[in-house]
């Protein structure tokens, strides 16, 4: 699907929406701006993910839905959009960080010795952003993408509410739903001062003195709940409870590392998936993942290996390691739209430009999506499709401004 430039274009000599397209597919002739149909903008997979106030979302199930999407100066309201097929590729990542070269200066480098990978399937054209600063249309081989992370608010219920759920997630137990209120009942035995710092989260701590005689104990935490939180993770919840839940489930089952960072150890290999592309949320960006050799214990073989994540907090960025064709063919694109800034996150903190850009900069409102273009001018469509020949284009439009009596004065 094209953008369609209509009547209200016609004599204004604006060229905003020009500046602003990522692949220079709006083209100028006499009375009007053309976008090329052939060239137009699109972006990404149905089934990539982008980072919105309620979790990750794909883009094909917000299709023609406002949302807010996570931008490096917080959440901006989006419309995502469905784009015309075109055939993708697969962009191969790497987690990279600045580093002190030999000569005193700083460089962006990525440790070879990670194995640690994030796929983005994109079309060929898209626009990204460098951290260099600049902009491209052809990522390639040895660029490095920018990693944006959410800096949430700690001190709010919503917060509050979200650590109780990662630390009965992490290492707490399900006791019972009770019969009469209906509420699920969880147990949080608090062991070190990790876990023991969030002693007053809780409504109800009791203490029990058979376990007194572990160091550390701080006593039980009482978590009720209107669902089992041990099996449930909180997907569509806001970006404050996903980093409480994130946060008290780190001070759980968590060992930090240098820097503020952590390495999180877990059987629940589903759980770490859904961590690793979320945890931007908590203003972690997840760089390394492996699994544990050993499965044995000292009650037996466990059911599964045991998987670790590791979460930065440092600056990060992404190294593009590869660029390669899609095998499958041609599938329908998606953007989200961000007015005024025209940037947005997707899973795992890459960060990307957007698709539209053209429209919302556009100051008469003269562009429209093609299966939103209103019918009083859907003879636009026409001139439109008449690109690249100018003697058709600019007949199509002398006549249709003299038929429909237009008389558009130029912006100065």
């Amino acid at each position: 699907m094209t953008y369609i430039i209509a009547e209200p274009c016609i004599d204004i000599k604006d060229k905003s929406c020009v500046d602003v397209c990522p692949v220079d597919c709006i083209h100028e002739f006499e009375r009007i701006l053309i976008i090329d149909p052939e060239e137009c903008i699109d972006c990404f997979a149905p089934s990539e993910q982008l980072v919105t106030s309620h979790g990750l979302r794909t883009f094909e199930e917000l299709e023609n839905t406002s949302c807010r999407v996570l931008t490096d100066s917080g959440f901006r309201p989006a419309f995502v959009k469905r784009f015309r097929r075109r055939p993708l590729v697969e962009i191969e990542l790497a987690p990279a960080f600045e580093e002190r070269d030999r000569y005193g200066g700083t460089r962006l480098t990525t440790r070879n010795v990670s194995r640690f990978r994030r796929t983005i399937s994109a079309t060929p054209t898209h626009r990204w952003l460098l951290s260099d600063g600049q902009q491209t249309d052809s990522l390639g081989v040895g660029q490095f993408v920018p990693a944006v992370k959410a800096q949430p608010s700690r001190d709010s219920e919503t917060y509050r509410l979200g650590v109780l759920h990662g630390l009965v997630f992490g290492d707490g137990a399900w006791n019972k739903q009770e019969i009469r209120s209906g509420e699920h009942l969880h147990y949080v035995q608090l062991y070190g001062e990790r876990v023991g710092k969030f002693r007053d989260f809780f409504d109800q701590v009791n203490f029990s003195p058979s376990l007194d005689v572990h160091p550390g104990y701080a006593g039980t935490g009482v978590v009720r709940s209107c669902a089992n939180l041990k099996k449930l993770l909180p997907e569509t919840a806001d970006p404050e409870y996903i980093a409480g839940f994130i946060d008290g489930w780190l001070a759980a089952d968590g060992d930090p590392v240098k820097a503020g960072s952590w390495r999180l150890r877990s059987t629940d290999h589903e759980a770490l998936d859904w961590l690793e592309r979320v945890a931007v949320l908590a203003g972690y960006v997840a760089v390394g993942s492996g699994e544990e050799g050993s499965i044995e214990t000292n009650f037996g073989v466990r059911s599964r290996p045991i998987r670790w994540l590791y979460l930065a907090t440092r600056e990060t960025h992404w190294r593009v390691m590869s660029v390669n064709a899609e095998e499958a063919d041609e599938a329908d694109t998606f953007c989200a739209v961000v007015p005024g800034k025209h940037e947005f996150t997707l899973a795992g903190g890459v960060y990307t430009s957007n698709c539209g850009a053209c429209e919302p900069e556009c100051p008469v409102e003269a562009i429209f999506p093609e299966d939103a273009l209103p019918d009083k001018w859907n003879a636009f469509v026409e001139i439109n499709y008449a690109f690249p020949d100018p003697a058709k284009i600019n007949t199509l439009v002398d006549k249709y401004a003299d038929e429909n009596d237009v008389h558009n004065e130029p912006i100065a």
